[in-house]
């Protein structure tokens, strides 16, 4: 008797399950919350607690490249499949990833993941895929998407995480590049300054509306935003272009050089900003942007002489016309705060150039 009445209650519990948040009778009436960047783990504890947790830290909480201290790729909450099924505030986070052993999966775990996922199509995922490529969107709120990494043992599980975090850590950068960007613009546009920034060097920029002109002259443009706690700084110009050599990694130095001791400036007679690629090293991308060809570097700068330091990203690009370089490099100084979300909110200003 009390077997059976377990087993109903079970079933009724599955049943609204299915009914209150699996999404599949009802379109999400609230929207997700949570910040870009953040992502919950559900997986069971005596997973996560492991090896396996130790692996999906070391790929999904790697360091982001390249800040002065460390800062992950992405803010991992760990949940269980049991937490998530309790308050409903906990699925109504922007971004899940859920991880599953099949071979030892207990049955609420898997008939869960049968009801997001499809019982047919899992099973045809994990036969014809070794890459974790299940997305479901807006299933508990909207703005919500829940991605998957399933194995049918732990050896098959460890490869696909392994295998998948390119392709997903891609996925979740890319959704929520949405919120960082109406981060970025919060205050709106600022289309006085994106005209001028237009007549001047041939290109639609977008600027924020809290943004200004710290320095402009005969090399370039300085644009500043400045809160309590932080400096968010643009500096923009353009040179001649000469020969390939000005988009090596040492033209890119002296170029990038040259522009900072113009324009930045500290409280200190002769104090002058400069690369450190002996602490930390310096990345060189080649880059495609509005369909020219460019290059992007990546590292930290300090002053000579002040403590002052913080990430920078640095961007020289082929005009159209193939006789000049577009100068545009992202820095930012904010020592009491974390800098990845800062240095991304610049990426996306920079992601709205387009050459006239």
């Amino acid at each position: 008797m009390k077997f059976q009445f377990s087993c109903i209650l079970f079933l009724f519990f599955l049943s609204a399950c299915k009914n209150d948040f699996m999404g599949e009778s009802k379109t999400p009436q609230v929207d997700a919350f949570g910040e870009a960047n953040h992502v919950v783990i559900v997986c069971d504890p005596e997973l996560w607690e492991g090896p396996l947790g130790d692996s999906i830290t070391w790929y999904f909480g790697s360091a982001y490249p390249i800040l002065p201290q460390p800062e992950p790729i992405f803010d991992l909450r760990p949940m269980s499949y049991s937490d998530l099924l309790g308050a409903k505030p906990r699925r109504e986070l922007r971004n899940y990833i859920f991880i599953a052993d099949l071979s030892r999966v207990d049955s609420t775990s898997l008939r869960l993941l049968h009801s997001l996922v499809g019982e047919e199509r899992l099973k045809k995922h994990l036969e014809e895929s070794r890459v974790s490529n299940l997305i479901n969107r807006d299933v508990w709120a909207r703005g919500q998407q829940l991605l998957y990494i399933i194995g049918k043992d732990p050896d098959d599980l460890y490869s696909r995480i392994r295998t998948s975090f390119p392709a997903l850590s891609k996925q979740i950068r890319e959704f929520d590049r949405t919120q960082i960007k109406a981060t970025a613009y919060a205050a709106g546009l600022n289309k006085g300054l994106a005209a001028q920034l237009a007549n001047r060097y041939q290109i639609d920029l977008d600027i924020p509306a809290d943004w200004l002109v710290a320095t402009e002259n005969e090399r370039g443009t300085w644009l500043r935003k400045e809160t309590e706690k932080s400096s968010s700084n643009i500096v923009m110009g353009k040179i001649p272009y000469l020969n390939a050599s000005q988009l090596s990694t040492e033209g890119l130095k002296r170029i990038r050089d040259t522009f900072s001791r113009t324009f930045v400036r500290t409280d200190s007679p002769g104090d002058y900003m400069e690369i450190n690629d002996q602490d930390l090293p310096l990345f060189i991308y080649q880059k495609n942007i509005d369909g020219n060809y460019g290059v992007e570097a990546r590292g930290v700068w300090e002053t000579k002489i002040e403590f002052m330091g913080g990430p920078f990203q640095t961007y020289l690009i082929q005009t159209p016309a193939k006789d000049s370089l577009l100068y545009i490099d992202l820095f930012v100084y904010a020592p009491e705060l974390d800098k990845r979300n800062l240095i991304q909110q610049l990426e996306e200003i920079i992601q709205t150039v387009h050459f006239k």
